[in-house]
């Protein structure tokens, strides 16, 4: 039995609530972004204000990775800042804004989105040879997990994911999500928060 009073309890690691739902395994494997076209990128995400800032004091090395309709700075944010306790960082964030993008199977995208399908932010921050996550925002990095009222979850129930965003295909082999999601997993736990989960799911921990 793992830690805890009841099966439906989240589990503690290193003082992060994890969904015990993390530990099913299910007959899945990692998407294919050819088979998927980034369908997760069909919305904005809200990215903390201070990442904002990171982002446009480093706007010559994105703007290159975008198309000309796409270039402007000023257009990248919504300016629409609201507090949102469970980013990392608790404090205001606001959202990337979302254009019309007839190419794409949602008809529209993160306005960081590419025609390759592939995140500017991301494709700044290898060209830049920075780490692939370091422009970007924290909640693409951890999708399709969240974490909703303080616990790391598979969220599931957002139009995104139930809409072809949810980063999986179907597979004959049954694997835990927190090994199919191991990368997002340890952005949130760390190497060593996932070691500790891993144990608990073996049934190893002490």
């Amino acid at each position: 039995m793992l830690p805890g009073d009841a099966d439906s309890e989240p589990l503690m690691i290193g003082g992060r609530a994890v969904d015990r739902g993390m530990l099913e395994a299910r007959p899945t494997s990692r998407c294919r972004l050819e088979e998927c076209q980034s369908r997760c990128c069909a919305g904005g995400v809200y990215i903390h204000t201070r990442q904002v800032d990171d982002i446009l004091a480093h706007q010559d090395l994105i703007i290159p990775h975008l198309p000309p309709d796409r270039q402007d700075p000023a257009k990248w944010f919504d300016n629409k800042i609201e507090p949102d306790e469970d980013y990392p960082e608790a404090g205001p964030c606001m959202g990337t804004n979302v254009v019309d993008d007839p190419t794409h199977p949602a008809g529209a995208t993160c306005i960081f989105l590419t025609a390759n399908r592939r995140c500017a932010l991301q494709t700044a921050s290898i060209a830049a040879g920075e780490h692939p996550w370091r422009f970007k925002p924290y909640y693409c990095a951890l999708h399709p997990l969240g974490i909703e009222a303080g616990v790391l979850m598979l969220v599931e129930d957002n139009g995104i994911y139930q809409e072809g965003g949810s980063c999986q295909r179907p597979s004959d082999e049954l694997i835990p999500l927190y090994k199919l999601l191991d990368v997002e997993t340890k952005l949130v736990l760390g190497e060593e928060g996932y070691q500790q989960l891993d144990a608990l799911a073996r049934g190893t921990a002490s």
